[in-house]
């Protein structure tokens, strides 16, 4: 849901999960702010969910020669492309890291410079699906 004209009030759910900028609403890919964060390309984690509500996320990795990383309306339009009818720029960088349970990181997260597992940066705040 993006954030109402007046602010926000009380919030009646039992989990919210807050990034930016929203990538889709509605079905539709939303035209984004013709700024840097948004014009560049980066790593990104995304989120979204299908028109049947099933969960979406995507990791795209960046910042070396052999992945570039997306823009976000580059990236709006890959949720789209995955079935999502809404969706959200979560985050980015070193912290576009994809961690599965037997495997360990399945990725190439981007803060060591190097193409490999071992670029993860060290954050505070996780998601989780089980």
């Amino acid at each position: 849901m993006p954030k109402p004209a007046g602010g926000w009030g009380t919030l009646n759910a039992t989990a919210a999960l807050a990034g930016g900028p929203l990538l889709m609403q509605d079905g539709q890919v939303l035209e984004q702010l013709n700024v840097d964060f948004n014009t560049s390309r980066h790593p990104r984690t995304a989120i979204g969910l299908t028109k049947d509500s099933k969960l979406i996320v995507a990791v795209i990795d960046g910042r070396s020669s052999q992945s570039q990383g997306l823009t976000i309306p580059q990236l709006g339009e890959l949720m789209a492309a995955l079935g999502c009818t809404s969706a959200l720029n979560y985050d980015g960088g070193g912290s576009s890291t994809a961690w599965v349970k037997g495997e360990g990181v399945v990725n190439y997260p981007s803060d060591n410079g190097k193409f490999d597992h071992e670029g993860e940066r060290a954050v505070a705040t996780v998601f989780t699906l089980k």
